[in-house]
């Protein structure tokens, strides 16, 4: 998992003492319309509905807000990506747990395993709800992988690169407003006066350009990185994982290359 997760977490855990810290000059609330406060209240409400597998998995996550197989939209591209996606990853896991367990009897002897369960759900520790409390078979492990696996690339990839298409130009998705739409309603505003008025003035909109350009800077380290990681055990189930990750990149290349000649919106953010 360690090697899945590089720079992802460190990322993540640098955000808690810069966009969203407390303080007189918190970032969320000089920069946002919502406010450092209002962040962690929406936080805390998704945290307290949370389950891993049903919040995070990708089929599950979508199931859950509707997109069930039978639902047809051919040109949802997050979801025709991502179904590629983790579909990969759960071959990898699954070979990769095949590589390391003979049968369900060793998973649920290995020691250290169950203690990663314990530190992830217990209430003084991680507490992640819908995560195994203990694991009982190499299925049941090899989809916590194939999850955990999609969390820290695909999953944070389609939310984390959009940032810069919405935010970078001001103008088309401000990260704040100086006034609000009551403020103009009362002002019976114009264009004119929401721009020069209540828009994100120069200094701004230079630092929320800024902002998101360096939070979706590519990672050096991908996932076509690891062979060293796995250089003896997970030798062939890696092997087998960037044959099948190459032969999704062709497809989302050549499709790229259709949506240019015709016109089409392109999807690249996986």
């Amino acid at each position: 998992v360690r090697p899945m997760c590089r720079d992802t977490l460190l990322l993540n855990f640098a955000a808690r003492d810069t966009l969203v810290a407390f303080g007189p000059n918190s970032f969320g609330d000089y920069m946002t319309s919502v406010g450092t406060g209002q962040f962690m209240l929406l936080i805390y409400k998704y945290w307290k509905d949370y389950d891993f597998f049903k919040s995070s998995a990708f089929d599950e996550e979508l199931e859950g807000r509707g997109f069930t197989d039978d639902v047809k939209l051919d040109n949802y591209r997050y979801r025709n990506d991502g179904k590629e996606l983790w579909e990969a990853y759960g071959i990898f896991a699954t070979q990769y747990v095949d590589e390391c367990y003979q049968n369900d009897t060793e998973v649920r002897g290995d020691a250290v395993l169950q203690l990663w369960a314990h530190e992830t759900t217990a209430e003084d520790r991680a507490f992640i709800s819908g995560f195994p409390k203990r694991f009982e078979s190499k299925p049941q492990l090899a989809r916590t992988l194939q999850t955990l696996f999609w969390i820290c690339s695909g999953f944070h990839a389609a939310v984390n690169f959009p940032q810069y298409d919405y935010y970078a130009y001001q103008g088309n998705k401000p990260l704040g407003m100086r006034k609000s739409f009551e403020q103009w309603k009362s002002a019976k505003g114009s264009e004119r006066w929401m721009f020069e008025e209540a828009m994100p003035n120069l200094e701004s909109a230079q630092k929320a350009a800024t902002t998101v350009q360096l939070l979706t800077l590519p990672s050096k380290n991908t996932i076509m990185d690891l062979d060293n990681n796995f250089s003896v055990r997970g030798k062939s189930a890696y092997g087998t994982f960037k044959k099948n990750m190459n032969r999704i990149a062709n497809h989302i290349e050549l499709r790229t290359k259709e949506d240019e000649r015709t016109g089409e919106p392109k999807y690249e953010y996986l």
